[in-house]
């Protein structure tokens, strides 16, 4: 791939060269995700690792499975002996991975297999902590978001529940869970705004 170099750096170079060849992955360019996975993919298989026909972030080895998830990725294992030697593996493959060690100390998601088989994920830290940012410790809950006959959508004209606008983390923190564990919530959490209406206040408590 070539880029076109900035005109300040022409200058320099008296228009000697136009456009530059790159030799590595530049980061903001379209490809850069595709190129890294694609680099990513090809190590994994040097180690002997397969990748899933159906999930494509999914890949396995034995009876190890590897999960990547944007930039986090996750080991499952029953023995971590093996789990070691294949970090080892990767990083001379040239991959600089990082062991940061119980993926509930990493990603604060906790995982247990449920006596019918079932798996669930939860992450009771991060929600009592969004619970301590938006000072509803005291609220009441509901087994549902909200009543299925309520039709979502702002309340524009409704006047603001705190009168000041509030801060970025809480929603990011719940932006977050809503992708991780919590998809009931994704919605309002991607699409509420810093200020929130007296309704749309109540759907996110309850």
């Amino acid at each position: 791939m070539y880029v076109e170099l900035p005109s300040d750096i022409k200058k320099k170079y008296e228009n000697s060269m136009d456009y530059v060849q790159l030799l590595a992955n530049l980061f903001g360019q379209k490809q850069a995700g595709r190129v890294w996975n694609q680099y990513m993919v090809d190590k994994l298989k040097e180690v002997r690792f397969q990748q899933a026909l159906i999930f494509e972030c999914v890949f396995y080895r034995d009876e190890v499975i590897f999960i990547v998830y944007l930039d986090d990725r996750l080991f499952f294992g029953s023995d971590t002996n093996t789990l070691m030697l294949i970090i080892k593996q990767l990083r001379e493959s040239g991959i600089n991975i990082k062991d940061q060690g119980h993926r509930a100390d990493y990603v604060g998601v906790n995982i247990r297999r449920t006596c019918n088989g079932s798996y669930e994920f939860t992450q009771h830290a991060l929600i009592d902590a969004i619970i301590d940012d938006i000072n509803i410790s005291n609220s009441y809950t509901k087994p549902v978001a909200a009543k299925v006959s309520l039709q979502l959508h702002a309340f524009r004209d409704s006047p603001n529940v705190m009168g000041t606008s509030t801060t970025a983390q809480p929603w990011g923190d719940l932006n977050f869970l809503g992708q991780t564990t919590r998809p009931d919530i994704y919605l309002w959490s991607i699409k509420l705004p810093s200020t929130l209406s007296i309704q749309e206040w109540n759907m996110v408590r309850q």
